[in-house]
């Protein structure tokens, strides 16, 4: 294994934008009971109670467990700040402490296995930021903060920022699975970019060294403390244009939050997920994730484990080879085999050529024959499909056509006078037969009968003696002409009425 120091660090790459610390969001619920077995209850009256001398009232226990189900379901993995008092360890390993602020006191219990995984030692005085579940003690009637971690504050405020990053570039879609690429499985060369002094450089090394001799080209950088993600960035984008650099291990070892807040900066996500070769995320960390493990192609959970990620094992290689070479061989033999079979059989069904060339012959011969004889056929069927058209264009020549149609103009000719003849004979009688009826019912004809009509000057018709006044101007209208009146006299009755009338 040949390896390289020769990479160094390039200029300072530009800063991201500044992050702000994320807003809590609100907290809103609606109570549901719960009694001891798990059944819903309703406090004040809602339950189905067994002695109707409770008057709907409830037990202690149906609602301490009413509050336990509402308030647990509702408020996990809550983050609570204040300051530690009273902390205490018991026998069992567990922690005990009361987080309290200028106005109220939260109990706090930390399990053991809890415990043993915080980085940080609890005291009396510390601001800090516990993330738990709220939960109700009922054998004591109070609730109490069972913690999942417990951060000091400077810790919280890091993590804020952190989370409103990773909310930002997960955004941008930096985060998406469908982004990341396969490592090679042989890489011609390895890039490291890690600190050049360090338990992580040699156990990458040495991992390298033990499963296949690849070559290895080390870019050195600071990682941790101010300024050192941009040199871990420009460290990356400097070994990642080596040429034959086909994947890249970027890490370090363990540490506290502060130590790994290199790999969670904005400038070295970017150059991650913008290096044109695979990047293998080694960051000896497994409480938390940085964000580079999040960008990265791959993730390690050591640096030990990154050099077995990126390089096979020699000896599994090549017993996998030396298996795929076996069964190659012994699939070539079968297939060989079963060719020489197939072949010999061909052989046998194939037998004299001279024999099966006649046999050929032989059926070409009755293909011809059997063509000739459809040909035939076929021309038979042409040809009297040919005198049938024949026929039919004769019968549908223009002419013909042109001669039924005159025909058929004529007689509808013949049709169409008789008809026309007929309907004026009868619309001339039936207005003869008007004419004289107009004739009868018309004032004209009463007229030259000798009846007369008489109006007054408004010229309203008079009909009734009693309608005009004696000494009245009148107008009688003859057939001939008209006369001008002056009623001297009026009588009831004319003298065509009766008696009786």
């Amino acid at each position: 294994m040949r390896i390289s120091r020769s990479i160094a660090p390039e200029s300072a790459m530009p800063r991201g934008p500044a992050t702000s610390p994320a807003t809590p969001g609100a907290v809103s619920s609606t109570l549901t009971a719960r009694g001891p077995s798990g059944e819903n209850r309703r406090p004040g009256g809602g339950m189905t109670l067994g002695d109707p001398g409770r008057r709907g009232a409830v037990s202690v226990s149906e609602l301490t467990f009413a509050l336990k189900g509402h308030v647990e379901s509702r408020f996990s993995n809550v983050r609570v700040f204040g300051e530690v008092l009273s902390a205490r360890a018991v026998q069992s390993g567990h922690l005990y402490f009361t987080l309290k602020d200028r106005e109220a006191q939260l109990p706090v219990v930390v399990w053991r296995s809890t415990l043993a995984r915080l980085p940080l030692r609890i005291s009396d005085g510390m601001q800090v930021i516990v993330v738990g579940d709220l939960q109700i003690y009922p054998p004591h009637g109070r609730y109490q903060l069972v913690a999942r971690s417990v951060l000091d504050m400077g810790a919280g405020l890091l993590l804020a920022r952190l989370e409103e990053l990773k909310q930002r570039l997960a955004a941008e879609g930096l985060f998406d699975p469908a982004r990341k690429r396969p490592l090679p499985l042989i890489p011609r060369r390895v890039g490291v970019v890690t600190a050049e002094t360090g338990a992580a450089v040699q156990d990458i090394l040495s991992t390298l060294r033990r499963r296949y001799p690849a070559d290895v080209v080390i870019a050195p950088c600071r990682v941790q403390g101010p300024g050192a993600a941009r040199e871990i960035a420009a460290a990356l984008h400097a070994v990642a244009r080596v040429p034959c650099v086909d994947v890249v291990i970027v890490g370090r070892g363990g540490g506290s939050l502060e130590d790994l807040w290199a790999f969670n900066e904005e400038v070295l996500v970017r150059a991650i997920a913008a290096c044109p070769v695979p990047v293998v995320s080694a960051v000896g960390h497994e409480i938390d994730q940085p964000l580079s493990d999040l960008a990265a192609d791959a993730r390690a959970a050591t640096p030990t484990a990154a050099g077995e990620l990126v390089v096979p094992q020699l000896s599994e290689l090549r017993a996998q080879i030396a298996s795929r070479v076996g069964r190659l061989a012994h699939q070539t033999q079968r297939h060989q085999q079963a060719a020489r079979t197939r072949l010999n059989a061909a052989r046998a069904r194939l037998g004299d050529p001279r024999r099966v060339v006649a046999e050929r012959q032989q059926a070409v011969d009755e293909q011809v024959m059997r063509l000739d004889h459809a040909m035939s056929r076929a021309l038979a069927v042409q040809r009297e499909r040919l005198t049938g058209a024949r026929a039919q264009l004769r019968h549908l020549h223009p002419r013909e056509t042109v001669t039924a149609a005159r025909a058929r103009a004529a007689a509808l000719g013949e049709r169409l006078d008789r008809a026309v003849r007929a309907l004026l004979v009868t619309r001339r009688g039936a207005l003869t037969h008007a004419r004289r009826t107009l004739t009868v019912l018309s004032p004209t004809a009463s007229l030259e009968r000798g009846y007369a009509i008489v109006r007054r000057p408004d010229g309203l018709v008079v009909r009734d003696a009693r309608q005009v006044d004696i000494g009245a101007h009148v107008e009688v209208i003859l057939y001939g002409g008209a006369l001008d009146a002056t009623v001297a006299a009026r009588r009831e009755r004319n003298a065509y009425e009766s008696e009786e009338t």
